[in-house]
């Protein structure tokens, strides 16, 4: 056993024991959603919940794309769109559920980790950019944990209800009560909308591959339909103790997805969190906390809506189920003027997909994700210090085992020559902060951290129809070192932030294209570095008028090639996007007007089938009524009925085994919403 390991084991060890020996902590419980900065960086913006009815939302990607300058949606529909936060996206970007890990089953990504949270459910948003938190496996460029509502003490609740362009419809509610000893909650909602049209007035169906575009059945489909269903209950034996459990049901059907050539005919996710907490244990334990979780998504995708033109002439769906299963164990207490943290994790990922004829049931692939687990621990220690009343120090390390290997025979990965079906990888990361105050209104900060993440399950082991598509068993994690950096000022009037990065990427994952006839389609390692800043300032115009505004920049190039590439520009990454908002806020009215605009798209890789993409500008205007426990809002998203589109990722659609070429799904046009609820 590596001596780092051992170290690593015994602290974890005597983390757990200080629980049994160890100044009580209480729990803050936040009616807002909150977008949190870097660590070191006292800023933190909030995301109130009028504010979140007043958008026109239909997924987390959206509100997240919205509101963080640095945020980029990438569109795929009417609903399952992807965020990627400064270029890092995909499986760069761990999401959370309440500090449980979650990812969907599909292997073209059609079911993006946010897709599977409903927005009723969420209390805030906690977003980390950067490798600066050892807490969590698989921090590569940052992390989004949603943390959801927890049932409150009395009785209260709210009933919500929106309507929109293109027939969207949404509508749920959620009730909580009980005791101090003993809390409830229950919510359900609905959703369902139709294929909405771009600027040019067309439906976002007439997008879809040459190769499969949708049958005249298709295009009188709806864009979706959802329903969500959830429960949780909180006991505390003593005032010391709390027990809690949350469940969440995620059904959709018939979930259109044009930037691929299949869409989701049926979608269920079955997401289990439990967790156990005790406070003022003893000395060495302020917090000491054990959590379990199961998050499973079923995935069938199909093309039974789309058009037979190319081959295979046949209809087909694929059957994929995930399973992550994991635990944690924390403890937190102050020691000589230390704020310490540490604590170890597990988790295991099952992962399976077949793939089948529509007309005979006969299974077509049986290997096309063939029977991967994953199995990862890891320990970890964090310690923050006040370094008088001017510097603040954080520091973290993080050591990770990880398992990875296929139970099923890989004969497309074989046939290219590589024999290996598991691989075991030892990781090392850490983070170092350091804040400098002067005064209440200014600070400076800086951090140098070094993250990771292994590949997932398909880019090591897929096993497509194709002799020529398949991974890559071989692939090495993807390590970043980045250094980033900052200033912070505000008063009464004026709030400003200014932040950069530089992020060095060594074997990062990346999709290596088929380019001569006897060359795969698979991925690869290749070595590239990352780099951007991004500025925010708000400016208070009286007592009921502000001015806001945002820029984000990024750029990435390779410093290694893909097989027969020679592009140097890194793939998705966006151009610099900007902000500019004017607020109004009085007792019981607001509006806001903002003006949302991107440069031109043009340096994509083209050798990964990338496109450029012109630049665009769009207005929004949405505003509401508040008054006793009811709230109004409505709004008109993109205004001026243009046609654009916001994001070029190039992933595959690894059902199908298509190119890197995917189609490009255009925004919606003008956009009219409106929304009611009645809180109680």
């Amino acid at each position: 056993m590596p001596i780092l390991l051992q170290k690593l084991l015994i602290l974890f060890v005597i983390c757990g024991w200080a629980g049994n020996a160890a100044v009580a902590g209480a729990v803050l419980t936040l009616e807002s959603l909150v977008v949190t900065a870097a660590p070191g960086e006292e800023h933190h913006e909030t995301i109130s919940s009028q504010a979140l009815k007043a958008h026109k939302i239909v997924d987390l990607a959206e509100i997240l794309a919205d509101e963080m300058v640095e945020a980029h949606m990438i569109r795929k529909g009417g609903y399952g769109n992807e965020v990627s936060i400064r270029g890092f996206g995909q499986s760069d970007l761990r999401v959370l559920l309440d500090g449980s890990i979650l990812e969907g089953a599909c292997g073209s990504r059609k079911d993006p980790s946010l897709s599977h949270v409903n927005l009723l459910t969420v209390e805030r948003l906690e977003v980390r950019s950067g490798p600066f938190d050892v807490t969590r496996p698989g921090i590569l460029g940052g992390g989004i944990n949603v943390v959801t509502k927890k049932p409150q003490a009395g009785r209260q609740g709210e009933v919500f209800g929106k309507a929109g362009s293109a027939d969207y419809h949404s509508g749920g509610f959620y009730l909580t009560g009980g005791r101090d000893d003993l809390r409830g909650l229950f919510g359900a909602s609905y959703s369902e909308a139709d294929p909405y049209r771009n600027g040019d007035g067309h439906r976002f169906t007439s997008f879809a591959p040459s190769a499969r575009p949708y049958s005249r059945t298709g295009m009188e489909q709806k864009a979706f339909t959802k329903k969500d269903l959830w429960v949780s209950l909180a006991v505390a034996p003593s005032e010391k103790q709390q027990l809690s459990f949350t469940y969440n049901y995620g059904s959709g059907e018939d979930i259109l997805a044009p930037r691929a050539e299949m869409d989701i005919e049926e979608e269920r996710s079955f997401l289990s969190r439990g967790e156990y907490v005790i406070h003022a244990l003893g000395r060495f334990s302020e917090r000491l906390a054990f959590s379990l979780y199961r998050n499973q998504v079923e995935h069938r995708p199909s093309d039974k809506y789309r058009e037979l033109v190319a081959a295979p002439f046949f209809h087909r769906h694929n059957e994929a189920v995930s399973t992550i299963t994991g635990a944690r164990i924390e403890n937190r207490f102050g020691w000589g003027g230390q704020q310490i943290t540490c604590g170890g994790d597990f988790y295991r990922q099952d992962w399976n997909a077949d793939m089948y004829r529509d007309d005979t049931g006969l299974r077509i692939d049986d290997e096309l994700i063939p029977e991967v687990m994953l199995l990862n621990g890891g320990a970890y220690l964090q310690v923050v210090r006040e370094l008088g009343r001017q510097w603040l120090l954080e520091a973290g390390v993080r050591y990770d085992r990880s398992l990875s290997r296929a139970d099923a025979d890989l004969k497309q990965s074989r046939a290219a020559g590589i024999m290996a079906n598991r691989r075991t990888d030892d990781l090392v990361g850490g983070y170092l902060s350091l804040t400098r105050f002067w005064g209440d209104n200014f600070s400076l900060f800086t951090g140098l951290g070094r993250g990771f993440r292994t590949p997932t399950g398909v880019e090591r082991y897929l096993q497509s129809p194709s002799p020529f598509f398949h991974g890559n068993p071989e692939l090495r994690p993807t390590v970043n070192t980045e250094i980033d950096g900052g200033v912070q000022y505000e008063n009464s009037r004026l709030s400003l932030r200014l932040k950069a990065f530089y992020s060095d990427l060594d074997d990062y994952i990346y999709q290596q294209g088929k380019r001569t006839a006897a060359s795969h389609q698979t991925w690869t390692n290749i070595d590239a570095h990352l780099y951007g800043a991004d500025f925010w300032a708000l400016v208070k115009l009286g007592a009921d008028w502000s001015l806001e505004a945002a820029a984000a920049w990024q750029k990435g190039r390779k410093d290694s090639q893909p097989e027969l590439n020679q592009d140097r520009d890194l793939a998705r990454i966006p151009p610099l996007k900007s902000r500019l908002a004017l607020h109004y806020d009085r007792e019981n009215r607001f509006a806001t007007l903002e003006w949302l605009h991107s440069e031109k798209a043009a340096a994509v890789d083209v050798d990964a089938g990338e496109q450029p993409l012109s630049g665009w500008n769009t207005l929004n205007l949405r505003g509401g009524w508040r008054r006793g426990g009811w709230t109004l809002n409505a709004g008109i998203e993109n205004l001026l009925d243009e046609n654009y589109a916001v994001a070029n990722s190039y992933e595959w659609d690894v059902v199908s085994g298509s190119g890197a070429n995917p189609a490009i799904v255009y925004e919606p046009g003008r956009f009219f919403y409106a929304s009611l609820s009645r809180q109680f």
